[in-house]
């Protein structure tokens, strides 16, 4: 049974209790994407100059929802790799980026001008202040549930990371394909969360083996 592509770069193997049986949840997801032109470029002297990204640059597709299992209790030790949200191309990549709560986010800047990164939202508060290409900031965060990621000196430059009480979730693949390995035999909700079109949510039994299929259409 083999883990979402997600789940096993962010966390490797998850422990289960022993004696424990694991299924699979996997699905399809669908959606449309969404073209969005930039803000007015917005000009800075010297090194703090706005980017040169892409005027039209698209998003909403499979890989902005995050599907996860809601409900599975344990003691989850966040990945000693740490996930990164990269600025590239004035653009926040991942544009939705999951991690499980205690993950240290690293943002690296690729761009050859400063960026900064910043959150107000409830919840994990901060602002990582500005630099320049080749650096990077980090941020951990704690508690589950939605953060919005700016960039002071760019308006248009906006992320979303989803923080997530259990690894038990994954990104669809470009064809909305997603796989969410070893999960304990159970009963749960399986929702799919999308940052501007919200969230769905199915029931299903995960099995001692084998697989439960649900889909997601927004």
């Amino acid at each position: 049974m083999r883990k979402g592509p997600l789940l096993l770069l962010l966390l490797g193997t998850v422990s289960l209790p022993e004696g424990a049986h694991a299924g699979a949840v996997t699905g399809t997801v669908a959606t449309q994407s969404t073209q969005r032109h930039r803000a007015p470029t917005r000009y800075y002297m010297g090194p703090r100059r706005s980017g040169r990204g892409p005027e039209v640059y698209e998003e909403g597709g499979p890989s902005d929802v995050v599907v996860y299992v809601e409900g599975i209790k344990g003691d989850f030790p966040p990945p000693a790799r740490h996930p990164q949200m990269v600025q590239k191309d004035e653009t926040f990549v991942p544009h939705v980026l999951p991690v499980l709560a205690g993950s240290t986010v690293e943002f690296p800047n690729e761009d050859d001008f400063y960026h900064n990164v910043f959150s107000v939202v409830a919840g994990d508060r901060f602002d990582l202040g500005r630099y320049a290409q080749g650096k990077s900031a980090r941020q951990t965060l704690t508690k589950p549930g939605t953060v919005i990621v700016r960039c002071e000196i760019h308006s248009d430059m906006k992320a979303f990371i989803l923080v997530l009480s259990n690894p038990f979730f994954d990104v669809p693949d470009a064809d909305g394909r997603f796989d969410i390995g070893n999960v304990p035999a159970g009963s749960y909700s399986v929702k799919a969360w999308h940052p501007t079109l919200g969230e769905q949510t199915r029931a299903v039994t995960v099995p001692a083996s084998g697989a439960v299929s649900v889909s997601f259409d927004f």
